[in-house]
């Protein structure tokens, strides 16, 4: 058996790497994440759009193009969510006393 370094000599830490490495390796931030959801709120929007125009031109069937905008405003409304929770979220963290 090999023996275990680091036992001997006292100075056991669980947090052997530096804060600013810890946050650097997290993937994805929590600003991609908000992005990468504003843009897909928006395809879905255009997505919706686009049914709209085909179900009018008849190149579409109406339920299919009610699914698409049934799609779009459900991701609107949950992204709208995310923002009142993360401003909510901010004032409470302004509101604290340091």
């Amino acid at each position: 058996m090999t023996e275990i370094n680091g036992i001997g000599n006292g100075k056991i830490s669980l947090n052997t790497e530096s804060l600013a490495n810890r946050v650097q390796r997290r993937s994805p931030e929590f600003s991609e994440r908000i992005k990468a959801a504003v843009l897909d709120v928006n395809s879905k929007q255009h997505v919706g759009d686009d049914s709209i125009e085909a179900v009018i031109k008849g190149e579409m069937g109406i339920h299919e193009g009610m699914l698409a905008l049934g799609k779009a405003n459900t991701s609107l409304k949950l992204l709208a969510q995310v923002r009142n929770k993360a401003m909510t979220a901010y004032n409470e963290i302004m509101r604290m006393q340091v």
